[in-house]
């Protein structure tokens, strides 16, 4: 009886599984807040203006910012941040868009298109959702060839887009095309082809991502028997309960 008295004792004096999954991602639950019309919560963690991270949301890739009401991944000084324009917490995804002001022809650094792969500009936890079409754009020396199936971009000066057509291998190399550098966006789109005429819009509306659980992190209200307690157990105490049951079998005897 005492062996289970023991037993119980001892889970209930263990940390809770998400306070010690918190403790080793460096932070605590974040207080829920509401950047413009973004309603932010855990796993995410704010960071504060003046501040280079902060201590609490579930791990270093689940920082964000909000700067004039609008939220971003990481730190908003950073050309590829990326603005949160909602956040889906029961399946663990999030729209966001590249906050770089494509396509303004009156930008005083000039009209300009993507020019690096969204994927490349995304870090774990997160990752392009399958279930985004893609934009390949285009940025090239001279004019290509004709029937390639562009549409030309208002930036003009050989710049084009056109819409992916789901090749198995599916990447901008795939869409190679000579004297031109190809660039892969994914869009969320609706239902059906995407259509690249539709470009400027397309991205503005942005693109499905996904995120994963740091490891050590089992997500809120997981009570994980075999990755939460049965770490916690130190050598002492199991040293302890070997003692223990040894002890009182030979009292039996």
């Amino acid at each position: 009886l005492f062996l289970v008295s023991s037993s119980v004792w001892v889970a209930l004096s263990l940390p809770s599984p998400v306070a010690a999954a918190d403790g080793q991602a460096g932070g605590e639950q974040c207080p829920p807040f509401l950047c413009g019309d973004v309603t932010i919560y855990f796993p995410f963690g704010l960071i504060p203006d003046g501040a280079g991270q902060t201590n609490c949301g579930a791990a270093i890739g689940f920082q964000l910012r909000c700067h004039n009401n609008i939220p971003y991944l990481g730190s908003f000084q950073s050309e590829h941040d990326m603005q949160i324009l909602s956040i889906f917490y029961h399946n663990h995804s999030l729209l966001i868009a590249d906050r770089l002001a494509y396509f303004n022809r009156s930008s005083p650094e000039g009209c300009r298109i993507p020019t690096a792969n969204t994927s490349s500009q995304l870090a774990p936890p997160f990752s392009v959702s399958p279930v985004n079409q893609n934009l390949i754009f285009y940025n090239c020396t001279k004019p290509p060839p004709p029937g390639a199936g562009l549409v030309e971009t208002v930036c003009h000066k050989n710049t084009f887009v056109r819409a992916a057509d789901g090749r198995p291998d599916e990447s901008a190399g795939s869409y190679f095309l000579e004297d031109c550098n190809a660039t892969m966006v994914p869009v969320l789109g609706v239902s059906g082809k995407v259509n690249a005429t539709n470009y400027e819009q397309l991205v503005r509306d942005g693109f499905l991502a996904t995120w994963q659980w740091p490891p050590q992190l089992p997500p809120p209200g997981n009570f994980a028997l075999g990755t939460s307690i049965i770490p916690s157990l130190s050598i002492s105490l199991a040293i302890y309960i070997y003692i223990y049951i040894h002890t009182h079998t030979h009292t039996v005897h």
